[in-house]
């Protein structure tokens, strides 16, 4: 769609966690091949899905980024367990959750990525926040949705480790045959940190 960019607002994920990932991915490849793998470079935890939104309006969504998440402070949480959408038995997305005792932080990231999104007029497509990295996807045309039960149920305690927050990233997602290709469009910070183009 000319001048429309598929937006969404995410925590990039730092390197160690990200590694802990892919491995965890190339474990589980070979027993689950009809599953299509989410790239260890395009990995995030999304906060809001804006969806398609008018080029022009990036720099406002960003300025309000900017502004709502200099009153959050950074916070850490852990990438632990293993879980599906829309259930474990009939899995069509395959994701690591996250857990910690600073987990309510990110409620209130959250609220804060609504208020600046929706202060630009472009607020999340969806109000449901389950947070999770998504690590696959099923193939669509591929048969039922595979069971997951027991590799969600013998991963439970599994960990990727910690998951450092201090900002947060307004992202373009661009699809292609071989997965949606994601793009750092800006960078705020939380705290007084201020933002990085």
């Amino acid at each position: 769609m000319a001048g429309m960019t598929r937006a969404f607002i995410a925590v990039a994920l730092p390197e160690p966690t990200r590694l802990a990932l892919e491995r965890l991915q190339g474990a589980l490849r070979g027993e689950l091949p009809g599953l299509s793998w989410t790239s260890s470079a395009q990995l995030h935890l999304t906060i809001a899905f804006l969806g398609d939104v008018p080029t022009r309006d990036l720099d406002q969504i960003g300025d309000a980024l900017v502004k709502e998440l200099s009153g959050v402070h950074p916070f850490e949480i852990l990438v632990q367990g293993l879980g599906a959408f829309p259930s474990p038995r009939r899995a069509r997305v395959l994701w690591a959750g996250v857990i910690g005792e600073f987990l309510p932080h990110l409620d209130g990231l959250r609220r804060a990525v609504v208020r600046a999104a929706s202060s630009a007029g472009h607020p999340p497509a969806d109000d449901r926040f389950h947070p999770h990295v998504t690590l696959a996807r099923a193939k669509p045309g591929r048969g039922p949705s595979p069971d997951l039960e027991t590799i969600c149920s013998r991963h439970r305690d599994w960990k990727a480790g910690p998951l450092p927050v201090a900002s947060a990233e307004l992202m373009a997602s661009v699809l292609t045959p071989r997965g949606p290709n994601h793009t750092v469009l800006r960078s705020a910070g939380l705290g007084p940190t201020g933002s990085s183009p």
